[in-house]
């Protein structure tokens, strides 16, 4: 079993704040529609005694501004929901290389990477004696389509809804050549790994070229376990050392 010496927390982080803006959503609301409305009304109100138009104007951004708010609650509230989602996929993926890879396997998960001026936030990282993993994994249902190469792709979901997609293949591969710049060679490049890994039990892939580059759960974590029998390029200690340093820098 593979040790797990980061956990994830951004997206916990994330969503805990939406939670408790969604808390105080109701008696928001609440205040907010009832004084849009009593505004309103006495704006408007106003516009008729005076028989001019800037009480009314009033009035109505009053209301814009009410509805506005109920927007933002929704769109809160989607992304919470979708968040959860990303949480599940990114626990399930996390356990499952835990699970399965070996015990000189270490696995950070959500870690953030500056590099120079460029920044990003790489959801699972395992450091093994056969090389690095960089890990791209989406809670994605549904039919996705399209060719490794594109930066985007068609996801077609059960009920037929059709959306453009950001491909993760290049988001991940951004990631890897990052982790080689901030690496300096101590590791051959071509041990450094990128994998877009699809987390969700109900997701197709229909990918053109994705051999070695977009994987369902099952094939990733084949993938990083077929190189074990590849000569090693770290031995346990240095992988322990090297994912302990990492660790280190996200404080």
């Amino acid at each position: 079993m593979a040790k797990i010496l980061r956990s994830e927390t951004s997206l916990l982080k994330r969503q805990l704040a939406i939670g408790r803006e969604l808390s105080r959503g109701t008696p928001m609301r609440l205040a907010v529609w009832g004084g849009a409305l009593a505004v309103a009304a006495l704006l408007g109100a106003h516009s008729v005694r005076t028989h001019t138009f800037h009480g009314a104007i009033f009035a109505a951004l009053a209301l814009v501004f009410a509805v506005g708010y109920e927007v933002h609650l929704r769109e809160i509230a989607v992304e919470n929901r979708n968040l959860e989602g990303g949480r599940r996929g990114e626990r399930k993926m996390a356990e499952r290389l835990a699970e399965q890879l070996a015990d000189d396997h270490v696995i950070l998960n959500d870690l953030e990477l500056r590099v120079a001026h460029e920044r990003a936030q790489i959801d699972h990282l395992v450091l093994a004696p056969s090389g690095i993993y960089v890990i791209e994994s989406k809670f994605w249902a549904g039919t996705l389509a399209g060719d490794v190469r594109d930066a985007q792709w068609t996801q077609t979901k059960a009920g037929g809804t059709v959306r453009r997609v950001k491909s993760p293949v290049e988001q991940c591969e951004r990631q890897r050549r990052m982790f080689i710049t901030l690496l300096a060679a101590k590791v051959p490049e071509d041990r450094i790994h990128a994998l877009a890994v699809f987390t969700h039990p109900a997701v197709k892939l229909q990918i053109a070229n994705a051999k070695d580059r977009a994987f369902l759960v099952r094939d990733a974590i084949r993938f990083i376990n077929d190189r074990c029998f590849e000569p090693p390029v770290l031995t346990p200690a240095e992988v322990l050392e090297l994912a302990e340093r990492i660790n280190r820098g996200q404080a």
